[in-house]
């Protein structure tokens, strides 16, 4: 692999132009031009700030990427999500879909992800495999571990297309894990060991998805025994938080 300055240099040089040659057609399909308008009129659901925790929709969402920074050129490859519909009615319904990404893969990420070259050229582009997360995920509030990698890589993906920004409600567990457990490392593999939540494959979005949404289910559980009820409490909870470490 590269230094990643010379990332940045071919990716600016050789690879950014090329990425935009090869998604122009897409600009002139019909689902392209119904995502634009859909982030165009996407409203958030204001509502979901004040909801008690134990009756608000969620989506614990994970991606798997092509490597770990978007502005160099790195693509998403897959998507998983599940829904939790709070704690009092907790109904799961899961979304996993491969994504065709615009560059070649490594052979290295094939390997870790387990996703097959067939996979990937059955796979939806990122416009449609986006879209359809949208419409799964819409009127609940996303979660990711730590939802700053996700949301920023989404945002990026997004821009990187020339579609309109994506600004949803969300928490990051990781974060709300460090509220809550500060002795304990927050990454997901020990908080999984933590719990003793049952361990899937990792570098699957689905699996990663589900076993974030366990963990989720006992910080949110430990997050009402705090006091803290919706997610207006638990931002001014987690600012309060950073401020103290200043």
């Amino acid at each position: 692999m590269l230094p990643i300055d010379l990332q940045i240099l071919k990716y600016y040089f050789f690879e950014k132009p090329r990425f935009h040659k090869k998604i122009k057609p897409y600009f002139q399909w019909e689902s392209y031009q119904t995502l634009n308008k859909t982030l165009l009129h996407l409203e958030q659901d204001n509502w979901l700030k004040t909801t008690h925790f134990s009756e608000t929709p969620f989506t614990i969402f994970d991606l798997e990427t092509t490597g770990l920074i978007p502005e160099i050129g790195h693509e998403i490859i897959s998507i998983g999500a599940i829904q939790l519909n709070g704690l009092k009615y907790c109904r799961r319904e899961k979304f996993h879909q491969f994504v065709r990404p615009v560059r070649p893969v490594s052979g290295r990420i094939k390997k870790l992800t387990g996703i097959s070259q067939h996979e990937f050229e059955n796979a939806s582009p990122f416009i449609d495999a986006f879209h359809n997360f949208l419409e799964f995920s819409k009127g609940t509030i996303l979660v990711a571990h730590p939802a700053k990698f996700d949301i920023r890589f989404l945002q990026t993906m997004l821009k990187r297309w020339k579609l309109p920004n994506y600004r949803p409600h969300v928490i990051d567990s990781q974060m709300m894990a460090k509220w809550l457990l500060p002795q304990v490392d927050c990454q997901l593999d020990p908080l999984i060991k933590h719990f003793d939540i049952e361990k899937l494959e990792r570098h699957h979005a689905l699996n990663d998805a589900i076993m974030t949404a366990e963990l989720f289910e006992y910080l949110l559980a430990n997050s009402i025994d705090h006091d803290i009820t919706t997610l207006n409490e638990l931002n001014d909870a987690l600012f309060s938080m950073n401020q103290n470490k200043e």
